[in-house]
């Protein structure tokens, strides 16, 4: 399915002029329209406050400032996606809870490894570990530092495993897929049935016009999550497509353990699937 409307996250956080960029490069890329959604955690007086904190005045304060850092970077948004098709929102909550309501209708979500506290505006939000476990759609997820002007999808690693969410997750990455200089499957522990499946992979690919090699290795005892992420530095990828492994257990998502290396210390977007 081609991408034709991105869901960009907006915050108060250090990352957000990233998350920006990358999405107006690629509504220009693809065509689309950006539903950049702005998400204000909500003000509440800190625990145990007592005198001025645990004042109206805080919470009016606060509520103020909250509004500001909304405004400041609604500016930035209509400025960064002047002349392109895109819509601006603001909502107050619990930011995995409204993102992953309204992925169904984005072709893609877009993410930060981390966000960071400003202007004493917490961000709440823990996407990197639960929002792809969550969104109907892909989520790409941009590491901590990501120049704008770096390419996303020239040179792709595909973390492939005989699996629902891998076989999703290439299919969500078939735009980028098809636009690619350099499409690399990995596969671990071959010989075997994963080499094999890294083979149909890579013929799969072949009828529907991306070429693409086959990078067969061996875990010998390691971290996946690693091995993942060393491919990626080998052979300088710009983007990692793998599935997003992972269950609920008790309310919270619980991650498979190649996921949580992968979302912890990529240094490079990844396009994850659950």
């Amino acid at each position: 399915m081609p991408i034709k409307t991105i869901l960009l996250h907006m915050a108060n956080d250090d990352a957000h002029a990233t998350r920006l960029a990358v999405a107006v490069a690629l509504a220009r890329r693809f065509a689309a329209h950006v539903q950049a959604l702005y998400i204000a955690t909500p003000v509440s007086m800190p625990a145990g406050a007592t005198g001025r904190a645990a004042s109206y005045g805080y919470i009016a304060e606060a509520t103020a400032i909250a509004h500001e850092n909304a405004e400041r970077i609604e500016a930035e948004v209509q400025t960064a996606l002047a002349g392109l098709p895109h819509s601006w929102t603001v909502e107050e909550g619990d930011h995995l809870a409204l993102l992953a309501e309204r992925s169904p209708y984005a072709d893609l979500t877009i993410i930060a490894q981390s966000a960071a506290q400003r202007s004493g505006e917490r961000v709440a939000l823990h996407a990197p570990d639960r929002l792809p476990l969550e969104s109907v759609g892909p989520t790409l997820l941009l590491p901590p530092v990501q120049p704008a002007a770096a390419p996303i999808g020239r040179n792709v690693l595909i973390a492939w495993k005989n699996s629902r969410e891998s076989a999703r997750a290439v299919r969500n990455a078939m735009p980028f897929l098809e636009e690619a200089e350099r499409v690399t499957v990995l596969t671990i522990d071959a010989p075997g049935r994963a080499h094999d499946d890294g083979l149909a992979l890579v013929d799969w690919l072949a009828r529907h016009g991306v070429s693409a090699r086959h990078h067969p290795a061996a875990a010998l005892g390691g971290e996946v999550g690693d091995l993942i992420l060393a491919c990626a530095a080998e052979i300088g990828a710009d983007l990692l497509v793998m599935g997003a492994y992972g269950h609920s257990r008790l309310r919270e998502l619980v991650l498979g353990g190649a996921t949580r290396t992968v979302l912890d210390h990529t240094p490079l977007p990844v396009l994850l699937s659950h």
